[in-house]
């Protein structure tokens, strides 16, 4: 038997036993997960079966690491399960990272990076039924919320924390596009713009515009969105996104039919350093298309 579980072992490269404890979790046969969940730590204490190879089971890159530390007692048995909940919520895999998290907490260990991670696997569920379904939505929002305020109560300051309260005004999952300019969009605007009074000096700031300009760009917010952007420029004229801002602000001047100021601020933007947006879809050579776009317009306006 022993034989048997190495050869599969060598042949699968994972962990059989973590292999069948994820497909028992994503088959939603949570009642039998526990036992896996046993059969696991006793093969890595036992056997010494670490996974060599996780790409087939969508995550868990740094699985082998981990399970070596607590083979060797240096992760107690809930350190450990912790640590693979962080991990699948760092893939983006909420409901694995979910069942991971409650059982590390049902074995006594929960902290803030317990709170961090299940705010990012409610974002993401949450992002999946916005528009959808308005009653799991709004669920998902309030335990994502709940999530994010708790974490931050009981941390240090830290760029994590920074992060929180940046999601905490933005009200959408920062790796998902809004699918509409709808009624959130108004509430967003003023929670950013808030943010922004409110920490002019937090790592996260050169974010924070970046999404306010985006929503306002979308929003047709031309007039405010030229004074946003030349605040932003005048106070952090050496900011990674200096580029991507200018670009909107060259737009600002475009829709409000001041082409020769449209003109002198697109040709002003160097291209080369122009780069992704926060917002999928805004990568930078999308932004290069619409800008030279744009200069050819005005070009042809001559």
């Amino acid at each position: 038997m022993i034989f048997l579980v190495v050869f599969l072992h060598a042949a699968s490269a994972v962990n059989p036993h973590l292999n069948n404890l994820i497909e028992t979790i994503r088959g939603n046969y949570v009642s039998n997960a526990d036992s896996n969940w046993t059969y696991y730590i006793a093969s890595l204490t036992r056997d010494k079966l670490f996974s060599e190879n996780t790409q087939q089971l969508g995550g868990l890159a740094n699985i082998k690491e981990y399970e070596v530390k607590f083979a060797e007692g240096h992760l107690t048995e809930a350190e450990f399960c912790q640590q693979i909940g962080l991990e699948f919520s760092k893939d983006g895999a909420p409901i694995e990272a979910e069942w991971f998290l409650n059982k590390a907490e049902s074995l006594g260990f929960i902290n803030s990076q317990t709170y961090f991670a299940r705010a990012s696997n409610y974002a993401r569920e949450w992002n999946s039924f916005l528009h959808y379904n308005e009653e799991l939505s709004g669920a998902l929002e309030s335990k994502w919320h709940e999530a994010l305020t708790k974490f931050i109560s009981i941390s240090k300051e830290s760029t994590d924390i920074y992060r929180a309260r940046l999601e905490l005004t933005s009200i959408y999952d920062p790796f998902r596009t809004p699918i509409f300019i709808d009624s959130l969009a108004p509430q967003t605007i003023s929670n950013l713009e808030e943010f922004i009074n409110k920490y002019p000096e937090n790592p996260c700031i050169e974010l924070a515009y970046e999404r306010l300009v985006w929503w306002l760009y979308e929003t047709e917010s031309y007039t405010k969105l030229c004074a946003v952007c030349k605040s932003f420029l005048n106070k952090h004229p050496n900011a990674r996104n200096t580029e991507y801002i200018k670009f909107q602000l060259g737009n600002a001047y475009f829709f409000l039919n001041d082409f020769d100021r449209a003109k002198k601020i697109y040709s002003s933007v160097k291209q080369n350093l122009v780069p992704d947006s926060v917002y999928p879809g805004w990568g930078g050579q999308y932004i290069l298309n619409e800008l030279n776009d744009r200069l050819a317009e005005l070009e042809n306006r001559n």
